[in-house]
């Protein structure tokens, strides 16, 4: 045996020991209980940290950054490059762990680095290799050997070298408290032969008891890391700007006031009173399989979250870096690598590669955003910014060339009039940028919960205060869902008369749009037919008689109980507009709805009106179901079977959306046939419940199930359930029974409805 070899082995032996000394389990557990005790005593002075923006903050140009993979095609590495180069990027973030040597990840490392771009590398061993550095000392030997390579080949070429891999995690990671901390001990000592800047722990989400922990651990055992690392994501309450309820529960929420602002502040507190120098937040995307549950269009909605998270992490001043991530995958990534499958490993906790062809990539809404944020936040100066309790975001920057950047939206579902922030002077000598960068196709005259950035060449002299924001109405209190719709702005309505609110297509002039759907207006033109008039009036008109569309107007009327009852709830206008708005954002049709308008007191038992777009050609499942039960075996073209089985695939979809109907009779689902096949549009929507967090029951299935069934036989209601169950993927139990109740509640209606009659005509 050689001398050497005998060297390193005796090297090797001393370090394991230095390393046992000061990782001792039983001194480990016992210590970090007295971590949790004065953690506990620092609560109260991070809660004391602010959740509102006071200060001045001037954003580097090195503020963004993505995480990076490739595949075993060299062609992802010249795309990876590629689109880098495209959105300017040059601080990257790669995960690198034994099975990257040789590999994929370190061919794309050498082509980064060759490329001058700043890389921060993460190390970690595999999952098992992660747990067994616990106690096992060959598991550690290689974890040493390993970094003594990387660190041998990198060193003064990777800027950053992170240690380990959501340590939180351990179902993702095999990490544990103890085996985190051989892998930090084993780190500290490889770097010491090496000019090295060391990031951690990697603590994924907003969990601050572990970010303490670990930090005053590594502390103990040999030093703390530079950088502070952590995957601040705010996922779990979906939007950007809410407050976290998931810490101590709903209760909790407004006492504690755990925005993404405080929650930054609070990690790169952490950070500061164990001497780390920098905070970097190291992955955050939101996933569009998620997304995909609340709105029809997830790529938007992504775009919008990305924005909205940079501009608010920037401003906050706690965080030094993000890094966005994945740049490539399908589910999460600002490109969608065209592969729908996903790692068993999430990506957060390891980016080992990308999936799909590249022929197949193609850039995401959120790439077009990404692009456009990170590089207006660069040399740019946080003046001021507000993410009120009233749901309105406003954050005034300055730029190097002295002129001036708004960034303004509201919450989800709500609106603001800009005039109710600016005048109109200031609104005419302006210039507008969508979240890509774009101008729109005409001024907005609403804020929504899409960023719109507002540009000034020089500083405004005008700018609204923080306490003008904070003391406008509060939109989140507005019974009007509001919704960002593509070729379309809701203008809000409030009129001596009449509260409402009006669909303004582009290319519209708003103020003569607004004026031709009041009711005035509406009531004066022709009636091209009457659709009902009973206890409500159902009409066709035509505003604007050069154009081919159609708009159908729905004037609601309280009459007997409904006089009363009907005075304790929103107008039937404003319930199908909500509901309406509701429906298409999460991707179930119902004709679009136009306007509606409601008296300012008594809305509910005062005449209203509402205005869709009229659908041409529709005939409802009513036409379908009294086709098949008169013996026909084809109706458009399509057997029983067919149409049985996409009407309740539509039922199952909706029900899927949490949206139940509540009036889901034959006559109230709507279809057209084109060469795709069939379009459904649910129709008199008044009553339909729409729930934003439970997942719905199966008697409330049954409650539009019992319904849209009634008019078939027994055989085709067996057809119709099984066709159900197989789009919603759940047995409905008891249908049979809901079913049989409803037959007796109808039956007993007819009868009692038939002698009133009779007794009349006597």
């Amino acid at each position: 045996m050689s001398k050497t070899v005998v060297d390193n082995k005796a090297a090797n032996t001393v370090a394991a020991a230095t390393i046992a000394s000061k990782i001792v389990p039983w001194k480990i557990w016992a210590r970090a209980g007295l971590d949790v005790l004065s953690c506990l005593a620092e609560i109260p002075s991070w809660l004391r940290l602010s959740h509102e923006i006071h200060h001045r903050n001037r954003i580097g140009s090195d503020f963004v950054g993505v995480n990076i993979a490739t595949s075993s095609d060299p062609a992802c590495d010249d795309k990876v490059l590629d689109y880098l180069q495209d959105l300017s990027i040059r601080q990257v973030r790669m995960d690198y762990s034994y099975c990257s040597q040789q590999g994929d990840a370190q061919r794309l490392l050498n082509r980064v680095l060759a490329e001058g771009l700043e890389v921060m590398l993460d190390l970690f061993p595999p999952k098992e290799e992660a747990a067994a550095l616990r106690d096992d000392e060959q598991a550690q030997q290689r974890w040493r050997e390993f970094l003594q390579q990387v660190f041998t080949d990198y060193a003064g070429q990777v800027s950053i070298f992170e240690i380990g891999s959501t340590p939180n995690r351990g179902k993702w990671s095999g990490f544990d408290g103890i085996s985190y901390l051989h892998a930090w001990q084993i780190a500290t000592e490889v770097a010491q032969g090496f000019n090295l800047t060391l990031a951690g722990p990697n603590i994924s989400d907003f969990e601050p008891l572990y970010n303490f922990a670990y930090l005053k651990a590594m502390k103990r055992v040999d030093s703390v890391p530079v950088i502070h690392s952590d995957n601040l994501f705010v996922e779990r309450v979906v939007q950007p700007e809410a407050y976290d309820h998931r810490v101590a529960g709903n209760w909790a929420t407004r006492k504690l006031n755990l925005n993404l602002i405080k929650k930054a502040r609070i990690i790169a507190e952490i950070g500061h009173q164990e001497g780390c120098e920098k905070t970097y937040c190291t992955y955050k995307c939101w996933t569009r399989k998620r997304l995909s549950r609340w709105t029809l269009d997830p790529e938007q909605k992504n775009a919008d979250y990305l924005v909205r998270y940079l501009i608010i992490a920037a401003a906050s001043g706690a965080l030094d870096r993000v890094y966005w991530g994945p740049l490539i995958c399908n589910r999460d990534g600002l490109v969608d690598c065209g592969d729908s499958s996903y790692p068993y490993v999430d990506n957060v906790s390891f980016y080992k590669e990308v999936r799909g062809q590249v022929a197949d990539f193609k850039p995401t809404k959120a790439y077009t955003a990404f692009k456009y944020v990170s590089t207006l936040l660069r040399h740019i100066t946080c003046v001021q910014g507000v993410s009120a309790d009233n749901g309105i975001n406003h954050f005034i920057f300055e730029t190097e060339q002295g002129g001036e950047v708004h960034a303004l939206w509201c919450l989800d579902r709500s609106a603001l009039a800009l005039t109710d922030i600016y005048s109109k002077a200031q609104l005419q000598s302006a210039s507008f940028r969508t979240v890509y960068g774009t101008a729109p196709v005409q001024p907005p005259h609403m804020a929504t919960e899409q960023p719109l950035l507002i540009e000034w060449p020089q500083q405004q002299s005008l700018r609204p205060s923080t306490d003008d924001i904070r003391t406008l109405d509060d939109t989140l209190s507005s019974t009007v869902v509001y919704h960002a719709h593509p070729g379309l702005q809701s203008v809000s309505v409030n009129t001596p008369q009449w509260l409402g609110v009006v669909a303004v297509a582009d290319g519209q002039d708003a103020e003569a749009t607004v004026e031709a759907y009041m009711p005035a207006s509406m009531l004066a033109k022709p009636e091209i037919s009457v659709l009902r008039d009973t206890r409500n009036r159902l009409w066709n008109i035509q505003l604007d008689e050069q154009a081919e569309e159609i708009q159908t107007v729905k004037l609601n009327r309280a009459k007997g109980i409904k006089k009363f009852t009907y005075r304790f709830m929103p107008s039937k206008g404003k319930r199908h507009w909500n509901n309406a708005t509701e429906m298409l954002r999460r991707g179930i049709n119902t004709p679009q709805p136009l306007a509606f308008f409601e008296r300012h007191s008594n809305a509910g038992i005062e005449d209203n009106y509402y205005v869709c777009r009229f659908v041409p050609n529709a005939f409802s499942a009513r036409d379908v179901f009294h086709a098949f039960n008169s013996g026909e075996q084809s109706y458009k073209g399509l057997d029983k079977e067919a149409f049985y089985t996409e009407i309740a695939g539509f039922v199952a979809k909706m029900h899927s959306c949490n949206i139940i109907h509540r009036d889901l009779s034959s006559g109230n689902l709507m279809m057209t046939k084109d060469e795709q096949g069939l379009i459904f549009y649910a129709i008199d929507i008044g009553r339909a419940v729409i729930d934003k967090s439970k997942v719905i029951t199966n008697m409330q299935r049954g409650i539009d199930l019992k319904r849209i069934c009634y008019k078939l036989n027994w055989v085709d209601r067996e057809f119709f359930i099984t066709a159900y169950q197989r789009h919603a993927g759940k047995e409905i139990k008891y249908w049979k029974s809901m079913l049989w109740s409803y037959d007796a509640k109808q039956g007993f209606k007819k009868t009692l409805k038939a002698k009133l009659k009779r007794k009349k005509r006597v």
